[in-house]
């Protein structure tokens, strides 16, 4: 019988603030030690809930890593979106979203937790479907821009959207894994921030049309 994963919905403000505190907690500790490494017991103790209020909002440690990543990237979706789609034009949409990110990451490290515990769940068979939902979405908000832009005339034409957000995003989340390997602990510090606004800058040479 196939697993189903739900947390519980708070009826009350209250439990709307300790569920809240429950995401925050998780996400700040996935993103340091990763999903793997983390226990139950260091997620209970972490958020000074009693074990029984920690399972009346979630059944499980992957119950909660899941709801982390459903609010991480509903929080991306909607703060970048936001910032993004303020740019008149795609291209200046395209420049806007490695700063918008970059801001995103230094105001909130734990939305560096996203791409780790993407990658390590997807690894159980239980829980791939329901990962996948998440890079899925982000994906396609850039392939849009993309196909705006090309729509537009102000970005390349002959490369299909969908294979270029593909890139885009998996060059960025590969320089954050970089940026762990090489200088662990430096999360949006300088390494990171210089090796994606080269990045950027290399986008724009392939894909923004001259004016």
């Amino acid at each position: 019988m196939k697993e189903t994963h739900t947390q519980r919905v708070p009826a009350t403000a209250k439990g709307e603030a300790t569920r809240a505190h429950l995401l925050r907690t998780a996400a700040a500790i996935f993103a340091e030690r990763g999903y793997a490494a983390t226990t139950q017991s260091d997620l209970i103790a972490a958020s000074g809930l009693t074990k029984g209020a920690f399972y009346f909002y979630f059944r499980s440690k992957a119950d909660l890593a899941l709801a982390v990543l459903q609010e991480q990237k509903g929080r991306w979706l909607t703060e970048v979106g936001e910032r993004v789609l303020a740019e008149p034009t795609a291209s200046q949409q395209l420049r806007a979203l490695v700063p918008t990110m970059l801001d995103l990451i230094s105001r909130e490290p734990a939305a560096w937790s996203v791409t780790r515990l993407t990658r390590e769940l997807s690894a159980d068979p239980a829980l791939a479907a329901d990962v996948s939902k998440v890079p899925a979405e982000w994906l396609a908000f850039i392939a849009d821009v993309i196909q705006r832009g090309q729509a537009d005339g102000d970005l390349r034409a002959g490369l299909k959207p969908e294979l270029v957000a593909a890139v885009l995003v998996g060059a960025f989340d590969g320089l954050k894994d970089l940026t762990d390997v090489l200088e662990p602990g430096d999360r949006g510090g300088v390494a990171f921030t210089e090796r994606v606004h080269t990045f950027l800058a290399l986008v724009e040479l392939a894909l923004v049309t001259p004016a």
